[in-house]
């Protein structure tokens, strides 16, 4: 009966991560995920409203919504694959377009509606032009987002069809089926007030509100620095660490690292990667360069009361010429022929991570979580061994 029930509160804790990282699931999207979702619904939405969200279910899709809290959402670092404003922009045209259709449509179709409707008066996107090449791979691409989010579903996979509609302009494109429970959830007029015009927070209501800004923090950032709060939600989290341990084991079962500098929420070891967990280092140039780097700008920078070290662009350079003087021989071709490729990687993957913030200036402020990575053990493979 214990295994059976440990067994049941991994698949909950799973489910209700994975919903962190896909927050609006079909079961045309991924079968698995939704199967688990209904099965442990109450459960799933008993942790969701600790944290402030909202579990929203229309037929057979289902959202985790993250609602602001005290007029502030907290979100994880953004990578840098994550779609733009004009494409993003464009993803809610289209849905917008998706309201009219009754079951299918095909990228032609959804081309002139999109055309129509960028062109009406009164409204503020950028109308969208059919006749470039450029605006049709951004809505080709659009539409792909909406398809990941189950919003629309490809109804053949012939790739020939849709470049010949994005390249030449010619032939339907694609056709879809609209998923009217999904676009129902992802245009539902509440969810996008909440976020458009989020109410402002006063002293009494970011009081009233600390437990769940705690625990959305610990949930969604990497880590939560104690010099990143305001005095009064650094005290009060120093003070409440082991009830947010215990809160935090319940809804994902893993636990609270404590360090003098904040908090980390540590998931538990799975055969099957946490979606949560960034999947890093990786085997990869770019990879290692950066954990180098954050390991040698962490013991060359001036290290702050609060934990963080902070580098000025030029002493970026000079870690950076250390590393290729050092590593070079290892690198890609890239990172040896093009100036700034290292450094770029470095901040790029770094800032993805949420261990680097960078200035105005190009200077670098390591966070505290970066020491978790001092002196990796990496393994090179000698450049002038022949490869088998």
């Amino acid at each position: 009966m214990n295994t059976s029930t440990s067994a049941a509160d991994k698949e909950a804790h799973q489910a209700f991560l994975s919903l962190l990282h896909q927050p609006l699931v079909t079961p045309a999207t991924n079968r698995i995920l939704h199967r688990h979702v209904l099965r442990h619904q109450s459960k799933i939405t008993d942790h969701a409203r600790r944290a402030g969200y909202r579990i929203h279910r229309v037929g057979r899709a289902v959202r985790l919504i993250r609602v602001p809290i005290g007029g502030q959402v907290t979100a994880p670092p953004r990578p840098a694959s994550a779609p733009g404003r004009r494409l993003l922009s464009l993803a809610c045209c289209v849905a917008a377009c998706c309201e009219e259709v009754s079951a299918t449509v095909t990228l032609q179709q959804l081309s002139d509606m999109l055309r129509d409707a960028t062109a009406a008066a009164g409204v503020r996107v950028t109308a969208y032009d059919p006749e470039q090449k450029s605006q049709r791979r951004l809505l080709r691409d659009a539409a792909g987002l909406l398809a990941d989010w189950g919003v629309l579903r490809r109804r053949i996979n012939d790739e020939r069809m849709l470049y010949d509609w994005t390249e030449e302009g010619s032939g339907p494109g694609a056709g879809y089926e609209v998923d009217r429970d999904a676009l129902l959830l992802m245009t539902s007029p509440d969810v996008l007030a909440a976020a458009l015009h989020p109410q402002d927070s006063d002293p009494e209501q970011r009081a009233a509100t600390r437990t769940m800004r705690q625990l959305r923090a610990l949930l969604e950032a990497p880590a939560v620095v104690y010099a990143d709060l305001d005095e009064a939600d650094a005290e009060a989290l120093r003070k409440a660490r082991g009830l947010r341990t215990t809160d935090l084991a319940h809804m994902t079962g893993g636990t609270v690292e404590a360090r003098a500098e904040g908090l980390v929420l540590v998931l538990p070891d799975d055969p099957d990667r946490q979606p949560t967990v960034a999947d890093w280092p990786r085997a990869r140039a770019a990879d290692w360069v950066a954990l180098l780097m954050a390991d040698l700008a962490g013991r060359h920078g001036a290290r702050t009361p609060s934990g963080s070290v902070v580098l000025t662009s030029a002493q970026v350079d000079e870690v950076v010429d250390d590393l290729i003087h050092w590593r070079g021989d290892y690198m890609s071709k890239e990172q040896k022929t093009v100036p700034g490729t290292v450094r770029t990687d470095a901040e790029t993957i770094l800032t993805e991570l949420g261990l680097l913030r960078l200035g105005a200036d190009r200077d670098w402020t390591l966070s505290p979580l970066a020491a978790r990575y001092r002196d990796p053990d990496i393994t090179l493979i000698d450049p002038t061994e022949p490869t088998r």
